[in-house]
This record gives structure tokens, C-alpha cells and sequence, in this order.
């Protein structure tokens, strides 16, 4: 996996499945839409990605300037991302090691918002019998953790029926890719012709 544009342009993740664990991967033709739709410089925006993996979306939005922050509860896979933070010298990347449902809470309580939020959990996790994206949406629309003009891009499978607004967040638009689909919401309501 390569990182395709920005100050880290060029470098390879060093990532495989004997080290970090089987994880369903972000596809290209997926990772080169979601930031085309944010564009090349995310210069001074806070970008948090929840459910890391092997920081392949993060990393991405760290070359392209934004402030990033990354979760991954696997301790195989945050020992990773800390040791490409260490060679990679990343200053400023902030790393955490919780699960998605309990980081939420914890950084609301310390008054943290972000401009783009990333949630791509495992698409099998559940949390009290619903799927892991479902509830890890429900959760950030109940809170603050999205700033008010932020944007949350949720990655599930498209067998997955998302809901049109969960608490003050709305779907914006929602696009699939295979198996795949990419629901984008923001605080804002839908214009009626979207």
C-alpha cells in the first residue's frame, strides 16, 4: 500500500497479514475517492480515523497536511502504526489504542472536534446485537465529536442499510464500490434536490 499524494508521496506501508493480522484492506479505486472528494491539501484540518487498521486512510490525510489522529484497538496493529511513526519520523501524529466506542466518549469529555471523521470498522463487529458502523454512527450523532461544518464518511458493506440521519448527523450522499459503500454525513440537512 502506497501512499499516493503529500509529503509522504511515495512510501510503501509495510503491512502484512503475518505481522498485523487478517484485516479486509481499503481499496484503491475507494481510497483515491474519498480524497478526491476532500481534495489534495487537508492543511489545518483535524482528520481522526477511528478504526485504523493499518493506517492506510490516516496516513493518507497526514501526507496531505491535516492533523491526524488514528485508533486502533488491535495491539499487533497500533505496535505498527507506532513503529512507522517512529521511523517515518510523523510529528504531530497522534496515536490511540481503545476500542472505537470507548475512545468516542473520552474525547469528547477532553473537548476534542474534528473536521473528518473516518469510521471503518470491522464490517462483522457487532455492538449489542447491531452492526459496529451502526452504532459507532449512532454514538457520533448523539455527541459532538463531528464540528459543525465536519463531515463523517462511514465505510460498510453494502448489504447495509444505513439511516438517513442518526441524531444531528444527516446523509449527505452514499456511493457504493462492490461490495462496498461509503455514506457521507454532516451536521447540515440535505438540500431537497440531493
Amino acid at each position: 500500500m502506497r501512499i499516493v499524494t503529500g509529503a509522504l508521496k511515495g512510501r510503501v506501508i509495510p503491512f502484512n497479514a503475518r505481522r498485523g493480522g487478517e484485516i479486509r484492506l481499503t481499496s484503491s479505486l475507494l481510497k483515491e475517492a474519498v480524497f478526491s472528494m476532500l481534495g489534495p491539501e487537508l492543511e489545518g484540518l483535524n482528520f481522526m480515523d477511528l478504526c485504523a487498521g493499518c493506517g492506510q486512510v490516516g496516513l493518507e490525510a497526514y501526507s496531505r497536511g491535516a492533523r491526524t489522529a488514528m485508533n486502533e484497538p488491535d495491539q499487533r496493529r497500533y505496535a505498527l502504526l507506532q513503529e512507522l511513526e517512529r521511523e517515518w519520523q510523523l510529528e504531530g501524529l497522534t496515536l490511540y489504542h481503545l476500542k472505537a466506542q470507548a475512545l468516542i466518549p473520552w474525547l469528547e469529555d477532553h473537548g476534542q472536534h474534528f473536521d473528518l471523521v473516518y469510521v471503518d470498522p470491522p464490517y462483522e463487529a457487532q455492538l449489542n446485537n447491531i452492526p459496529l458502523s451502526l452504532a459507532l454512527l449512532q454514538q457520533l450523532g448523539a455527541g459532538e465529536l463531528v464540528a459543525a461544518d465536519g463531515w463523517c464518511f462511514i465505510q460498510h458493506q453494502r448489504s447495509l442499510e444505513l439511516p438517513l440521519e442518526a441524531g444531528r448527523l444527516y446523509r449527505q450522499r452514499q456511493r457504493d464500490y462492490g461490495q462496498t459503500t461509503l455514506s457521507l454525513y454532516s451536521p447540515s440537512r440535505p438540500q431537497e434536490n440531493n
